[in-house]
């Protein structure tokens, strides 16, 4: 006999898909995709393989709750990279799924865990509360179907999973087998629409990041040993890795080869420092041991300020150039070697 399961989340209740239609009137609307809408998405649709296993995340898993995690969860970042879902979206979700174990709580939500997102943000609910939705009562080889609705609250940046957890308590780790039950649907553009392609030539973007590193410490950075730092040893240098992958849009006007950031920065330096150095990289799981050179200056950089003097006002400018286009994320390493300061150094906000 199988479990019937219909849950509608974040008090979404219609299932239904939206029209992507006219609204009427004697103004077309402009070509494209109108929002808000809603997304059917079929589970088995994001997965390369129907049958997936959980893996033990007891390291960020809250207890009781979600130690046990789905190991290669449904993605269907590619299937609405044309239409990404926006807050206020619904985003439908079915399928059938048989466990090969119980689970009492199997807890689900919608997730982008791109870089761009801080790597975890929940769609759908408050992302500073534990409140989402469950399959409940789950017995070994009865399948289970699924219907639930999400509305979002946050904006999908880049990647759209779906993520399963249990508690513990329920024993060992899961298997499921996935069966497709209905065709996804992303809706139906208006007018002559066409899909934007990113750009083909070199550009060059540019950053006022003086808001963004409104609070930057230069630490030390000790050499790595085995995968692990050693902070017995002396420090190599005072560093920092900035995180700006939310500066781009990864569909439509990502990095590539030539391209350069034009960077303005204005702050304020606890420390004297004499030389202040900067190259672009990216600190992903997308790339070998989380680091990749992508600066043209590789792992040298380049000066981009000389002769900080402690209290005062700086206004930093200089340009990075990419020698080749990230994969998920993109990220500014920002250092002054040993003998350019006198230890640590805060950068603050410099208000107007």
């Amino acid at each position: 006999m199988k479990k019937l399961l219909s849950i509608v989340a974040a008090a979404a209740l219609a299932l239904s898909l939206v029209s992507c239609g006219s609204t009427g009137g004697e103004k077309a609307p402009a070509a494209g995709y109108e929002h808000p809408m809603t997304y059917t998405l079929d589970i088995s649709e994001g997965l390369a393989d129907p049958v997936m296993k959980f893996a033990d995340n007891s390291q960020y898993g809250t207890k009781g709750r979600s130690t046990r995690q789905d190991n290669t969860p449904p993605d269907w970042s590619s299937i609405v990279k044309v239409n990404r879902p926006q807050v206020g979206d619904k985003i439908r979700v079915v399928g059938r799924f048989t466990s090969d174990m119980d689970i009492d709580h199997l807890y689900i939500n919608v997730v982008d865990n791109s870089p761009a997102a801080n790597y975890w943000t929940r769609l759908s609910g408050n992302n500073d509360e534990m409140v989402e939705p469950s399959i409940d009562d789950i017995k070994a080889g009865v399948p289970v179907d699924v219907d639930v609705t999400f509305e979002l609250t946050a904006k999908c940046t880049s990647k759209l999973i779906f993520n399963m957890a249990y508690g513990e308590q329920n024993g060992g780790l899961a298997t499921f087998t996935f069966e497709k039950v209905a065709d996804c649907d992303i809706g139906t553009p208006t007018g002559d629409f066409e899909v934007k392609e990113n750009h083909k030539e070199p550009k060059v973007y540019e950053l006022d990041l003086s808001k963004d590193l409104a609070y930057l410490e230069l630490k030390p950075n000790y050499p790595w040993v085995n995968g692990v730092q050693d902070t017995m040893a002396d420090p190599l240098s005072y560093e920092a890795i900035v995180a700006i992958t939310n500066k781009f849009d990864m569909d439509y006007d990502w990095p590539i080869k030539g391209d350069k950031l034009k960077i303005y920065w204005k702050t304020r330096s606890n420390n004297n420092i004499s030389a202040l150095h900067c190259r672009v990289v990216e600190n992903t799981a997308a790339v070998p041991n989380w680091w990749k050179e992508l600066d043209v200056n590789a792992g040298s950089g380049k000066v981009v300020h000389e002769n900080i003097v402690a209290d005062d006002v700086t206004e930093i400018e200089f340009e990075l150039e990419f020698a080749e286009a990230p994969i998920e994320g993109v990220s500014l390493c920002i250092w002054n070697d040993l003998d350019e300061s006198d230890g640590s150094s805060l950068l603050t906000y410099v208000r107007e």
